[in-house]
């Protein structure tokens, strides 16, 4: 009987133990983020950042509607390359997208937490290929 309870004590505690964790690492489809593996098999040549957006992530450039009864204009993601400010989604259509390495979306909230209040409609984060 102690022999049965010595191995059952054994099976437990090794049952119990906590196996390590793998580290997980965000892959290709996130809805917030373009990796560059995506961009490459989705990019054609001449496509442009813009272009790439509109055909694998739409959701970026749609606009989040007025915020102001003075300004009817509806405010749009602004974009910013390697950290850099790089203006209005229309300037992503002077980038080529062969030298992008990840677009990630950044959220109205994490924006204008961020960057500050003019980011009512988010940002789009740009990290090219070459530095």
């Amino acid at each position: 009987m102690n022999r049965l309870f010595g191995v059952v004590s054994v099976l437990l505690m090794f049952g119990c133990g906590s196996a390590p964790m793998p580290v997980v690492v965000a892959a290709p489809g996130h809805r917030d983020t373009l990796f560059e593996a995506e961009i490459i098999s989705s990019s054609a040549p001449g496509m442009t950042a813009y272009d790439l957006v509109a055909h694998l992530r739409p959701e970026y450039l749609r606009s989040r509607g007025v915020n102001s009864l003075h300004d009817l204009t509806p405010p749009t993601a602004i974009v910013y390359v390697d950290n850099v400010k790089f203006g209005s989604l229309e300037t992503m259509r002077s980038m080529s997208a062969e030298s992008i390495a990840q677009i990630h979306y950044m959220s109205a909230g994490d924006a204008t937490t961020r960057f500050g209040l003019d980011h009512s409609a988010g940002a789009i984060l740009i990290t090219t290929r070459i530095r």
